[in-house]
C-alpha cells in the first residue's frame, strides 16, 4: 500500500507541470494574439492614412492641373497681337488722291492731307474759301466711308515770318484759328468731332517757301478713336487760344497774309 502511494505522487507532480504548461502557453497565445490585433489595428490605421493621403495628393493634382492650365491661357492670351479694333493700318493713300489743292502723302501708319493755305483761306483771313469747301466735302466723305473709326488730327502751320499787321497775337494763334475753321467744317460735314484733336505747330515746322509753309494738315491716324459711348463733339468756338482779347497792335508795316 505504501508503495503504491509513493508512485503516485511522481504522477500527481508531471500532471501539475503539464498543467503549468497549459497555462503558461495559453498566457503565452493570448499575448501572441493581442500582440497580432494590435499589428492588424495598426496596419488598418496606416492603410487609411495611405488613402488619405492618396486622396489629398489626387485632389493637389487636380488644383496643378488648374493652374498649369490658367498659366497656359495667360501665356497665349499675352503673346495675341492686340485686336484690330485697338490699332489699325491706313493702308490705302488713294481714297484721298486727286483732291484740288490737297497733297496725301503715307507716314508710317498715318495719311497727312496737306491743304494749301491758298485754297483755304483769303489772305490773313480764318474763313474758309468756297472752293476749299469742296475740297474738304471730298476729304471728309472719304474718312466717313472708310476711315469713321480713326482718330484725326487736325493742324495749324503758318510761315516764320513775326506777325506785325493782323488781329492774331502770334502765327500760333493763326495757325490755331484755320486748322479749328478746318476741324470745324468737317465736323459739320459728320466727321465725329470727338475723334479729332487740334493742333497749332505755328512757324515751328516751315517747308521751303513761305507758300508751302502756311498750310493745314489733316492726318487720318493709324490709331483708333474712342468707342461709341464718347462723347460727340459738335462746332464750337475754341477754348484753348485767346480770340479777339489778345489782338496784336495794328501799328505796323507787314501787310496781313
Amino acid at each position: 500500500m505504501r508503495s503504491t502511494q509513493i508512485l503516485a505522487l511522481p504522477a500527481l507532480a508531471l500532471c501539475a507541470a503539464l498543467v503549468g504548461c497549459n497555462d503558461s502557453q495559453k498566457a503565452a497565445n493570448s499575448d501572441l494574439l493581442q500582440q497580432n490585433d494590435d499589428l492588424v489595428k495598426q496596419l488598418a490605421q496606416k492603410d487609411d492614412s495611405l488613402n488619405s493621403m492618396g486622396e489629398q495628393l489626387a485632389r493637389l493634382q487636380q488644383v496643378n492641373d488648374t493652374l498649369e492650365q490658367q498659366l497656359a491661357d495667360c501665356t497665349k492670351q499675352a503673346g495675341t497681337p492686340a485686336p484690330a479694333a485697338e490699332t489699325v493700318t491706313v493702308t490705302d493713300v488713294r481714297d484721298f488722291q486727286g483732291i484740288d489743292g490737297v497733297e496725301a502723302t503715307v507716314h508710317g501708319d498715318d495719311v497727312h492731307l496737306t491743304i494749301s493755305n491758298s485754297l483755304l483761306f483769303d489772305s490773313g483771313k480764318t474763313s474758309l474759301k468756297d472752293g476749299a469747301k469742296r475740297s474738304l466735302d471730298r476729304i471728309a466723305a472719304a474718312i466717313k466711308e472708310k476711315y469713321g473709326d480713326r482718330e484725326v488730327m487736325v493742324v495749324g502751320h503758318t510761315d516764320t515770318d513775326p506777325i506785325k499787321r493782323t488781329a492774331f497775337a502770334s502765327n500760333y494763334h493763326l495757325g490755331f484759328e484755320r486748322a479749328y475753321a478746318v476741324r470745324g467744317y468737317l465736323d459739320r460735314k459728320g466727321v465725329t468731332g470727338a475723334h479729332m484733336g487740334l493742333v497749332s505747330f505755328g512757324p515751328d515746322r516751315p517747308e521751303a517757301s513761305k507758300d508751302r509753309s502756311r498750310r493745314v494738315e489733316v492726318i487720318v491716324t493709324g490709331k483708333a478713336a474712342p468707342g461709341p459711348d464718347a462723347a460727340v463733339t459738335r462746332a464750337e468756338a475754341p477754348k484753348n487760344a485767346p480770340k479777339a482779347a489778345a489782338k496784336a497792335p495794328a501799328k505796323s508795316s507787314r501787310t496781313t497774309r
